[in-house]
């Protein structure tokens, strides 16, 4: 199997799906449509990525896959199930030091803090000794009893898609073994959730990202419990599950999506009606509900300083520029240069080798927006934290014509949040040069003020 990831351009991708997905009958059953699971799929198939190919059984006959599931149930012992609170928050573990050595949750804490603890529970995606919550999701149990009608069901429907990839001549043989291991992950993960919150008291669940959590968003709606999306990143028409285009109006009914969003302020509510797959209802403007230090911006820049802000999966690009940087760095030995790393990066030595070559590598021990506020100007290609630097007086610089993501890099430049940067000019030159170039949005419209009661009311369905 292919172990080399060949990454492609959203552009390329979107473009994949268009052609490949606009007939929503090869991927929808009776109640549910699979297209994001699809999606995922055909991500992984178009990157190479082979090694994510799961041996799976979704090919045989449901008669046969209930018997393999009633085998697997006999080594099932019961055990004290996790009790679970009113409103269920499952925290990705994101996590940020403040200045006084204390771990904060980014995107959950003032969330869960609206309400009391009786009626909230954290899960969190992986163990982070750093977070507080109830248990974590990676040493939960894996093993369920008989499945029962629910689950049998969602085995049938999965099952009818199955059978439709096999008949068709549309996919390729690599496809459809991708295909069919990513609606076995779907079928895996509706089984632990349902599994999990069945016979509880749970009314809502808290969450980032809908995409790969199409099991997890089954399984509430089976068992009638609302869906919430906080959001976590950028919302733009390059993305792959943002803004659909009006190719997948019908694809994206019943299509895993979850029952409300929650947005940081009217700029990215907009950005999702430019898409079919949210209406007005369904998407509440919270604020910048994101934990940030107690002190408030300010205008006075205490360094001649660069924070370089790497992004995830990344470190080719972002490590080969700051080599390419060095000149730059000897002409302007007044100014400090900072690489701030992705708090998901898989690769930090990389990084960390750049420290010998002059940078100041931070991890996730301090917050992007402190250094937003005491730097001069932002580097990076398409990142979240062009928005974050809004209102804070610092220069946003989009590498342009680099990377795979370049059409994402240059609707930065459209979008008026940062200025074009090629990688061999040198940024203290255009700082100086382009200085006070004016931003098309203000910091109200892409982050506002948080509004507590109505996230609360958005979580509870009030």
């Amino acid at each position: 199997m292919s172990s080399k990831i060949h990454i492609q351009s959203f552009e390329h991708l979107n473009a994949y799906f268009e052609k490949k997905l606009a007939d929503c009958s090869m991927y929808c059953g009776d109640r549910f449509s699979f297209l994001k699971v699809f999606q995922h799929a055909l991500t992984y198939e178009q990157a190479g990525a082979d090694n994510r190919i799961l041996r799976n059984y979704l090919h045989l006959p449901v008669f046969i896959q209930k018997a393999l599931l009633h085998v697997k149930a006999l080594r099932y012992r019961a055990q004290k199930k996790t009790a679970l609170n009113e409103v269920v928050f499952i925290d990705p573990a994101r996590i940020v030091c403040d200045e006084h050595g204390q771990w904060h949750s980014v995107y959950m804490e003032r969330a869960v803090r609206l309400f009391e603890s009786e009626r909230a529970t954290v899960l969190s995606r992986t163990h982070e000794p750093k977070l507080h919550f109830n248990a974590s999701i990676d040493q939960l149990s894996r093993e369920y009893p008989f499945p029962d009608k629910a689950e049998i069901e969602m085995l049938s429907e999965t099952t009818l898609v199955v059978q439709k990839v096999l008949r068709t001549k549309t996919w390729t043989e690599n496809e459809r073994k991708h295909i069919l291991s990513a609606l076995h992950v779907f079928y895996e993960d509706f089984r632990f959730y349902y599994n999990l919150m069945k016979h509880q008291p749970v009314k809502s669940v808290v969450f980032i990202s809908h995409y790969h959590n199409e099991g997890l968003i089954a399984a509430l709606k089976v068992l009638n419990i609302r869906s919430i999306e906080l959001q976590h990143g950028l919302i733009s028409g390059n993305d792959l599950y943002y803004q659909y285009s009006p190719t997948f109006r019908n694809a994206v009914k019943n299509a895993f999506f979850p029952d409300t969003i929650c947005v940081y302020g009217k700029y990215w509510k907009e950005q999702l009606l430019k898409g079919c797959e949210f209406d007005s209802s369904q998407i509440a403007v919270a604020g910048d509900y994101q934990w940030q230090p107690e002190s408030s911006p300010s205008h006075m820049k205490p360094f001649n300083q660069v924070v370089i802000c790497a992004q995830k999966n990344m470190h080719e690009e972002y490590v080969a520029y700051a080599h390419r940087i060095k000149p730059f760095m000897a002409k302007h030995p007044d100014w400090k240069w900072i690489i701030k790393m992705h708090p998901l990066e898989r690769h930090k030595e990389h990084y960390f080798n750049l420290a010998k070559e002059g940078f100041e590598i931070v991890d996730r021990e301090r917050s992007i927006n402190s250094l937003l506020r005491e730097s001069r100007i932002q580097i990076s290609i398409y990142s979240t934290t062009f928005f974050d630097a809004l209102g804070y007086e610092i220069e946003n610089f989009s590498l342009q014509d680099y990377s795979v993501y370049s059409d994402y890099a240059a609707q930065m430049v459209a979008e008026g949040v940062a200025q074009p940067l090629q990688i061999l000019e040198d940024p203290i030159e255009k700082f100086l040069q382009s200085k006070g170039q004016p931003v098309l949005r203000p910091r109200s419209d892409v982050y506002g003020t948080f509004d507590g009661l109505g996230m609360k009311r958005a979580i509870l369905g009030d």
